[in-house]
């Protein structure tokens, strides 16, 4: 865990796991929140460039997949470089 001390990967986890945070908080106020949410808004700015191919090639569902699969990516990312930089 001394990666997170003294390198930049710590700094990259950290910030793989609050895109990974925010993903979610924009996956669950799709489904609760007003579409006039300006939290929700700013989030949907930054996350649709970055879904829109995921989600041409998935079917659509009640939740957004594109953005669960994203999540899961972000933290394989990150699982595979705490096992890297042990």
């Amino acid at each position: 865990m001394a990666y997170f001390e003294t390198s930049s990967i710590g700094l990259i986890i950290a910030l793989l796991n609050v895109a990974t945070f925010l993903l979610l908080v924009y996956i669950f106020l799709e489904q609760v929140a007003d579409k006039k949410s300006a939290l929700l808004n700013a989030l949907d700015r930054i996350f649709t460039p970055i879904l829109k191919p995921l989600r041409r090639s998935l079917p659509e569902w009640r939740v957004d997949t594109a953005a669960l699969i994203l999540a899961v990516i972000l933290q394989m990312i990150v699982f595979v470089m705490k096992r890297w930089y042990r």
